[in-house]
């Protein structure tokens, strides 16, 4: 914005009247040749009835104007109105770059985080590792998908994705523009709810696709970030003879691997890629134990840092009183510990500061726990600096303190150790590995902890030896392990077809001992539980049990019932309506085989009409009249109306399937789900082999009964008792 008023345009600011815009546009202050124009919000908080009445006005700031910049989705289906009813209107994404096609290149980059106007300290890392190799390469496209999201009512959630589909089509999405290492595609990626992570990256899919010439990416090597992401945009959109090399920074993986869809997402990905490089052994451990049949391809190559943008500071006090944190404010990176541990050494130390410089969920209860401490402006909170301000922010500091629960990599602490601050960091993972055989050189390691006093422990032991520190050979041995040339040239051998970088393996005396361990427990065949041990006798189980639980209210306490039960040698088989991967994902004993009925219930007259009658012949309607309301590619307001009665359907839908449908249901259900088991559970059981079935919500009742009724050998009982295998 004022970058575009000092060229000379006249420019009008269209914001939301609310208090984060005005804190916002108070700081900033009054710029020359700017407008500044509120809008005022509804009663759901948002600007989409004024903001539209806006630009479809015949005077106003959008009848004046030659270009139109959307800076956020919220933002795009206004922008849409204004343009179609000015033609001549040019619609942006972004204030340069518009205009210019995608070309082919030497090296493609596709990375979900990159500096931009929006986030200029996301993906710095991205960056640096492609300036490390873009040397190597005539022509070098970065694709950055990033994501704009944020809250929406429904109604202008229905015109955002209208209004996307629109864009994708025109190829409207990328945005080119040129950087010293290459040129940057940068493709927008709206998206308002972000909790799953298969439609979240099939959405990046989708707008990158739109943005492309042949719907491929042109390039003879296409580097990827993160697995999840970029990964998977390599992995479809790649030329089929390219070269594939990924790479992993992800700390979020346990919940990718949460996630079916996503889990078999990853799996696709790792069946193309040619290489992928984790940036720690620790990462590679991971998915290395989740996919070991591409262990071959999985490698480690940490992240490269431009060490040249960091200068050591001036004396620091060896009291090393002047704490520093840098990261984003969540809790997995132990920044509420790391507070705690401040305070006790406050007590002791009046000089003492701590300053925590980032955002976060956690940052008011920081600030709210701070003041509880009484620690006044000895603790304060600084928002996030741009990547060239960080070294010089350093010099002000006396010891950096990062108290992570698990770290990937941890740039952080390699960064204040080139801007020549110690170091007090956790064995997250990262640092560990990064600060091997200098640790002691750039300051300390501890152990990750719950307890602020380890971290007391640890900065009072490193403050008696600050004197013994030697910055800048520790500075010398992280350029030849993180520097941009070094990591440079390993990611290039790997770009020219090397197998990538895998850890040492094992000594032979250790996998003797893990093999002399599992022969030991094998012929054991020992089950533990609660401390006790129960030996199978002969092989055979101790008892054999059914878990009835079809539709329970806590699945995880049924979980917890039947791996209770394994542990004591007990055979058990879990019959529920419910699909199989919930109890997968809540960590189900795989020795126990889980019978399901819910797709026979599914098969039943009654929910079947319901289903018809309710739901699938009204949607049938909508979706056709919705095909027909889109045929006009100009004008979104008829595929929007149709959108309305959709969402108004499927609450009514709902209402009367909960309401109504459900409340005469729950009657017959008991009765229906006796049946079912009857004819699909009894064959497959065998009950005469069975002594103890456990009945463990109202919808198993009937069928516990029946089973009591025809089998009197059998004990049926509604109590999850975890002492029926005890010996007596």
């Amino acid at each position: 914005m004022q970058e575009l008023a000092a060229s000379g345009s006249r420019v009008s600011l269209v914001v939301l009247d609310a208090p984060e815009w005005r804190e916002a546009l108070q700081e900033l202050g009054r710029v020359d040749g700017v407008d500044v124009i509120r809008v005022a919000p509804d009663k759901d908080g948002h600007a989409w009835t004024s903001a539209k009445k806006l630009a479809a006005a015949k005077s106003g700031p959008f009848a004046q104007a030659d270009v139109v910049v959307a800076g956020d989705a919220q933002a795009l289906p206004v922008a849409w109105i204004a343009k179609r009813r000015r033609p001549g209107v040019e619609l942006r994404l972004e204030p340069h770059g518009a205009g210019r096609v995608v070309e082919p290149a030497d090296l493609a980059v596709l990375t979900p985080w990159y500096p931009s106007p929006n986030n200029p300290y996301a993906g710095s890392f991205v960056q640096a590792a492609t300036a490390a190799v873009a040397g190597q390469f005539a022509r070098v496209s970065v694709f950055h998908t990033e994501d704009w999201s944020g809250r929406a009512s429904a109604p202008l959630n229905d015109a955002i994705r209208v209004t996307v589909d629109r864009l994708q089509e025109r190829r409207a999405l990328g945005h080119v523009l040129d950087a010293d290492e290459g040129t940057i595609v940068r493709v927008p990626v709206p998206l308002i709810h972000r909790r799953l992570y298969a439609p979240w990256v099939n959405a990046q899919v989708k707008a990158l696709r739109s943005a492309l010439p042949t719907g491929q990416i042109e390039a003879p090597v296409v580097h990827a970030h993160t697995g999840i992401y970029g990964g998977v945009l390599a992995a479809r959109l790649a030329r089929p003879d390219a070269r594939v090399v990924v790479t992993e920074h992800s700390s979020f993986l346990d919940k990718v691997f949460s996630q079916r869809p996503a889990v078999r997402m990853y799996e696709e990905m790792l069946e193309r890629a040619d290489a992928v490089l984790c940036v720690s052994s620790a990462l590679r451990e991971q998915v290395v134990g989740r996919f070991p049949e591409y262990a071959h391809k999985v490698g480690v190559v940490p992240n490269a840092i431009a060490l040249d943008r960091f200068t050591p500071g001036g004396d620091r006090s060896p009291e090393l009183l002047r704490w520093l944190y840098i990261g984003r404010l969540v809790q997995p990176k132990g920044v509420g510990e790391l507070l705690e541990a401040f305070a006790l050494v406050a007590a002791d130390e009046p000089r003492a500061t701590l300053t925590m410089v980032g955002h976060g969920p956690v940052e008011e209860e920081l600030r709210a726990r701070a003041a509880e401490l009484g620690l006044g402006e000895r603790f304060r909170i600084l928002p996030p600096v741009a990547p060239e301000a960080v070294g010089p922010l350093m010099h002000e500091y006396d010891l950096l303190v990062h108290a992570s629960k698990r770290e990937t990599f941890g740039m952080t602490v390699v960064e204040a150790i080139a801007s020549g601050l110690p170091v007090l960091a956790t064995r997250s993972g990262g640092p560990e590995e990064t600060l091997a055989g200098i640790e002691s050189a750039a300051g300390a390691l501890m152990d990750v902890s719950d307890d602020p006093r380890v971290i007391v422990d640890a900065y009072r032991a490193l403050r008696a030896r600050a004197s013994e520190l030697d910055l800048p050979a520790a500075r010398t041995a992280l350029e030849g392990r993180v520097g941009c040339e070094a990591v440079g040239k390993q990611i290039v051998e790997v770009y020219g077809g090397a197998l990538p970088p895998v850890p040492p393996a094992p000594s032979a005396e250790a996998e003797e001992g893990a093999a002399a361990l599992t022969e030991v427990a094998g012929a054991a065949e020992v089950a533990e539980d609660a401390g006790a041990a129960v030996v199978r006798r002969d092989g055979e189980p101790v008892g054999r049990a059914v878990v009835l639980a079809l539709t329970p209210a806590k699945p995880r306490r049924i979980v917890d019932f039947a791996n209770h039960l394994v542990g004591k040698g007990v055979e058990v088989t879990l019959v529920t309506a419910q699909a199989p991967l919930l109890w997968e994902r809540l960590d189900l004993d795989p020795s126990v085989p889980v019978v399901s009925v819910g797709d026979a219930e599914k098969k039943l007259r009654i929910p079947r009409a319901e289903r018809f009658l309710v739901y699938r012949a009204p949607r049938a309607v909508l979706r056709r009249a919705r095909r027909l309301a889109a045929k006009n590619r100009e004008a979104i307001g008829p595929e929007l109306a149709v959108a309305t009665v959709q969402r108004a359907h499927t609450k009514v839908a709902n209402a009367f399937h909960k309401k109504v449908f459900t409340r005469g249901y729950k009657e017959v259900r008991p009765q229906l789900f006796a049946r079912i088991a009857k004819r699909r559970v009894l064959p497959e059981l065998g009950l005469d082999r069975v002594d103890t079935v456990f009945v463990s919500d109202i919808n198993s009742t009937v069928t516990g009964w029946k089973w009591a009724k025809s089998h009197p050998h059998l004990k049926v009982t509604t109590s999850l008792d975890r002492t029926a295998y005890d010996p007596e």
